[in-house]
């Protein structure tokens, strides 16, 4: 299946743990979708760099909260030459409410970017795939979603981002199983892997050791077990935990505000 004709759409892949992800694939021989909301400078300086080592990559913007954004997204990714076999559902909302203070608007924002954005993209590279498999192509394309390992340690805090990756973990299992005649569907799901915005090393550094192991995720490791869903063709509907243990005991708290 690996080969530069053939893309993966990453999304919010312009900083971050997306642009990581985006790096790795094209050094493994990936051709990339890059895709960016407001962030276009740096979607440009992440497409100059993967061009200059050698990559294959186009770049598209979209509002994950607009439904009419993400069918757009969709044609362009579907109108390349190249054959669109992956998707990596990275693009996350994350903003702080509890069970008292969240608001309407916060809970669908929260579910557009992290569970309905998704649920389309799978839906429609699952339809992309069926179109190719009647023309004689009987690979299965494959859905990586990131997840959270919150999830699985629960506490009351980030109320309504909590209930929309619990949506996403569904979709996981649910569309791995729905649509195992032509895509393969996993998650992973990290504990604390790069600093919050304005958060110091220190502080970091602090939440990073908060687990059983006194080591959350690293981006490396996110990066390898992202080669490992590629690349074993058995896998589907499991979520691999990368957080040191810390669902196996967690904090009464979110470890980011203790």
């Amino acid at each position: 299946m690996k080969s530069k004709n053939n893309i993966i759409l990453v999304t919010a892949s312009a900083k971050r743990l997306g642009k990581f992800i985006a790096i790795d694939l094209i050094k493994k021989g990936w051709k990339v979708a890059i895709h960016y909301n407001k962030s276009k400078t740096l979607a440009e300086d992440t497409a100059d760099y993967l061009f200059k080592i050698g990559g294959k990559v186009s770049i598209h913007q979209a509002d994950l909260t607009r439904n009419s954004d993400i069918e757009k997204l969709i044609n362009e990714i579907e109108s390349q030459d190249s054959k669109w076999v992956g998707l990596i559902n990275n693009a996350g909302y994350f903003n702080y409410d509890n069970a008292i203070s969240f608001k309407e608007e916060e809970l669908h924002l929260h579910m557009a970017v992290n569970f309905i954005a998704p649920a389309l993209l799978t839906k429609a590279l699952a339809r992309y795939n069926m179109k190719t498999k009647k023309k004689g192509n009987n690979s299965k394309g494959f859905v990586i979603n990131i997840l959270d390992a919150k999830i699985f340690g629960l506490n009351p805090d980030y109320y309504t981002y909590t209930l929309s990756k619990q949506a996403m973990y569904g979709l996981t299992k649910m569309s791995a199983l729905t649509y195992a005649s032509c895509l393969r569907v996993n998650g992973i799901a990290p504990g604390i892997t790069l600093s919050a915005p304005g958060q110091d090393q220190k502080a970091f550094e602090k939440s990073h050791r908060k687990n059983l192991l006194k080591s959350s995720s690293t981006v490396e490791e996110i990066l390898n077990a992202i080669q490992l869903i590629i690349n074993t063709k058995s896998m589907t509907g499991h979520v691999t935990v990368l957080d040191g243990g810390a669902h196996l005991a967690p904090p009464s708290r979110d470890v980011g505000l203790k």
